[in-house]
C-alpha cells in the first residue's frame, strides 16, 4: 500500500512537471505567433505602402535580431540544465529549445508564404513554373515583402539563438553524424532493414537530416543577405540576379525538405520525439529502448546537454 502511494505521488509529480512544461510551450507558441501576427497585420495595414527592406533602420533591425539571438543563445548554452531522468520520464527539451525550434519553424513557414505570394522563378514578370505569381501589383507586393521582413526577423533570431546555444554547449556530436550514423544508422536501418541500436539523443536519421538542412539554411541566409542589401546598398544587377536564382532554388529545397521531414515523422512513427517538442519530455522506457546510447549517458551522468 505504501509502495503504491509512493508510485502515485511520483506519477502525480511527473504529470505536474509535464503539464508545467506544456504551459511554457504554449506560452512560447503564443508569444511567437502573436509577434508574427502583429507583423503580418501591420504589413497589410499601416505599412502596406512602406517597403521595410528599403529602410536602412529596418535593415539594422535584422542585424539586431541576429545579435540578440546570439547573446541569448550563448547565455542559454552556458546556463541550461542537463537532460535528466525524472521518475518515468526523461527531460529532452527546455524553454530555450522551444524558442529556437518554434521561432525558426514559424519564421520559415511565413517566409514560404510571403515568398510564394511574391513569386519565384520569375522571368519578364511571369512565373516559369507551375506556381503563379499572386502579388502582381505594387500594392500587393509591398505587404508581402513586409511579411517577408518580419518573417526574416523571427527566423534570424531563432536560427542564431540555436547556433549560439549549440556552440556554447560544445556537444559537437549531438547533431553531427559520423559515417556509422549515415551508413548503418540511416541506410542500413531504414533501407536495408538491418538492426541498429546505437541511437543517441537524436537518432542517426535525424543527425543525417540536420546537416543538409543546415547547409540549405546557410545558403538561404547568404543569398537572402545579398538580396536584402541590394535594397539599400549598390549591388550590381548581375550579383542580385544570381542571388535571386540561388535563393529561389534553395527555397524549393526547403519546401521539399519540410515535406520529407514531416513525412518521416509520420511514416517512421517518431511520435514520442515529436510530442517532446510540446511537453519537453519523453517516456523513460522509450528512451531506454530507442535511444540506448543517450540512456547510458543519462544514467552515467556523462551527457553534455
Amino acid at each position: 500500500m505504501v509502495f503504491r502511494l509512493r508510485r502515485l505521488k511520483i506519477r502525480q509529480k511527473e504529470s505536474k512537471g509535464v503539464g508545467f512544461m506544456l504551459k511554457k510551450t504554449l506560452l512560447v507558441l503564443f508569444v511567437l505567433l502573436a509577434a508574427l501576427g502583429v507583423g503580418i497585420y501591420f504589413s497589410y495595414t499601416s505599412l502596406k505602402l512602406i517597403p521595410l527592406f528599403d529602410n536602412r533602420n529596418a535593415q539594422w533591425g535584422l542585424v539586431a535580431s541576429a545579435v540578440v539571438g546570439v547573446i541569448l543563445g550563448v547565455a542559454r548554452g552556458l546556463l541550461k540544465k542537463k537532460n535528466a531522468i525524472k521518475g518515468e520520464v526523461v527531460t529532452r527539451h527546455g524553454v530555450g529549445s522551444f524558442i529556437s525550434h518554434w521561432a525558426t519553424g514559424f519564421g520559415i513557414f511565413a517566409l514560404i508564404y510571403s515568398g510564394v505570394m511574391m513569386g519565384f522563378f520569375i522571368m519578364n514578370g511571369k512565373s516559369i513554373w507551375f506556381i503563379p505569381v499572386f502579388a502582381t501589383t505594387l500594392q500587393q507586393v509591398i505587404p508581402a515583402l513586409n511579411v517577408h521582413y518580419f518573417a526574416v526577423l523571427i527566423t534570424l533570431f531563432g536560427g542564431f539563438f540555436f547556433g549560439a546555444d549549440y556552440i556554447a554547449t560544445r556537444d559537437w556530436m549531438l547533431l553531427i553524424p559520423n559515417m556509422k550514423d549515415l551508413i548503418q544508422g540511416f541506410i542500413g536501418k531504414y533501407f536495408l532493414r538491418r538492426k541498429w541500436e546505437a541511437e543517441d539523443k537524436y537518432m542517426s536519421s535525424q543527425k543525417g537530416a540536420f546537416v543538409p538542412f543546415a547547409a540549405i539554411g546557410i545558403v538561404m541566409l547568404l543569398s537572402g543577405a545579398v538580396k536584402a542589401a541590394a535594397h539599400v546598398w549598390p549591388i550590381t544587377a548581375n550579383i542580385w540576379g544570381w542571388a535571386t536564382v540561388i535563393h529561389d532554388v534553395f527555397m524549393v529545397f526547403t519546401i521539399l525538405y519540410i515535406i520529407v521531414h514531416v513525412g518521416m515523422v509520420v511514416v517512421l512513427g517518431h511520435w514520442p520525439a515529436f510530442f517532446s517538442w510540446f511537453t519537453g519530455t519523453m517516456p523513460k522506457k522509450t528512451v531506454e529502448h530507442h535511444h540506448p546510447v543517450w540512456y547510458d549517458k543519462l544514467t552515467a551522468g556523462t551527457n553534455k546537454s
